[in-house]
């Protein structure tokens, strides 16, 4: 009797140990993010010296597995919750036992996340990064750009019904090393192996072209999309593997790389992709000459945007769609990102200041 006192006094004393460290090891996990999310200086440092090791790691690691380990993570955390309901459901294991195992677990993939990829968040914007003086987002500013936007658009117009993905991904590759420098980018920075998504028809349903991967630096393209959006989507996800988190910011980087390549259909992939944002802003802003800005552009890009548009809707799950939209927009905000969302537009306002940095390439 004696004995089993002790013994119950001892678990008591090792469990109590347990939660200590463990809520100190949340405490010290938390400082470390909070430190990161109020320094710039120290999230770029950090993304500039620690990152390139982490990426070229993880991404030489993923690369030797031909699918998704990040769909094969996310799947199997599902099932590990689930058993884990079901043990406390059963009484297999003590509610409290079922809050230390979660907790326990969630720091490690916060930790993981953060310094794997996620300080990304809370680097300098493009503007300091780039040292680029930020335009003022007026009429004047949007209209001119918009004017020799399409301008090269219909003079870049390819037909795109078919591409070699392979010779895609090289293209893209060899462009991202071109513009490294002018852009702020470390080069190589790990392997930028394109992984298909498991679950693709979900994804499809969602409106999802694309996603990087953080845990294992994996960069996944939807094939459904039309091949003319395929070379734009891989860029795009290509720029978060470099460390650009925001997805305006990665979209300016995917035009950047896209409309400077000497690939017909890479560049014309650029164009079309972003002239959708511009429009959908001189819309708003430019009510007065929008309707001779549409008639300027070449039929065979507007039927482009057309296709593209139907042929998402057509797979589209709205109930799907609306979810992960809400879902995506919370993360977003979470790591300050304050619009949320709507940062993908906001690619036009960095557009206005970051064409010029195209000016030798396609002018």
């Amino acid at each position: 009797m004696i004995e089993t006192d002790r013994e119950h006094t001892f678990m008591k004393k090792s469990n109590k140990q347990k939660w200590i460290h463990l809520l100190v090891a949340a405490g010290i996990l938390l400082a470390v993010i909070f430190s990161f999310s109020r320094s710039s200086i120290l999230s770029e440092a950090y993304m500039r010296t620690a990152y390139p090791v982490i990426a070229t790691l993880f991404s030489f690691i993923s690369g030797i597995f031909p699918f998704s380990l990040y769909d094969v993570f996310i799947v199997a955390a599902l099932i590990w919750f689930t058993g884990m309901i079901l043990r406390v459901t059963l009484r297999k294991i003590t509610l409290s036992a079922f809050f230390y195992s979660l907790l326990r677990f969630t720091l490690i993939v916060v930790a993981w996340f953060y310094l794997s990829w996620g300080i990304a968040y809370f680097r300098d914007d493009f503007y300091t990064r780039n040292e680029v003086e930020e335009v003022p987002f007026d009429k004047e500013n949007l209209h001119n750009v918009t004017l020799r936007f399409i301008e090269n658009a219909n003079r870049f117009y390819v037909i795109s019904d078919e591409m070699d993905k392979e010779k895609v991904r090289d293209v893209i590759e060899q462009s991202y090393h071109q513009h490294h420098q002018e852009l702020r980018l470390p080069d190589p920075n790990g392997k930028r192996k394109v992984k298909a998504m498991i679950f693709e028809p979900i994804y499809s349903k969602m409106g999802v072209s694309g996603y990087f991967g953080p845990f294992f630096n994996e960069i996944h393209v939807n094939n459904y999309s039309l091949p003319f959006t395929y070379p734009f989507t891989l860029a795009h996800e290509m720029a978060h593997q470099y460390g650009i988190a925001p997805e305006s910011e990665a979209s300016l980087y995917a035009f950047i790389v896209c409309a400077g390549s000497s690939d017909p259909i890479v560049r014309y992939s650029g164009y079309a992709s972003v002239l959708g944002y511009l429009l959908r802003d001189a819309r708003r802003f430019l009510p007065d000459v929008y309707d001779s800005l549409l008639q300027s552009i070449r039929p065979e890009i507007i039927a482009d945007l057309q296709q593209n548009s139907a042929h998402w809707m057509a797979a589209r799950n709205e109930t799907l769609s609306d979810t992960q939209d809400k879902m995506y927009d919370v993360y977003l905000k979470t790591n300050q990102v304050s619009s949320g969302r709507e940062n993908y537009s906001e690619v036009v306002g960095l557009l206005l200041s970051g064409y010029d940095l195209l000016e030798d390439s396609v002018e």
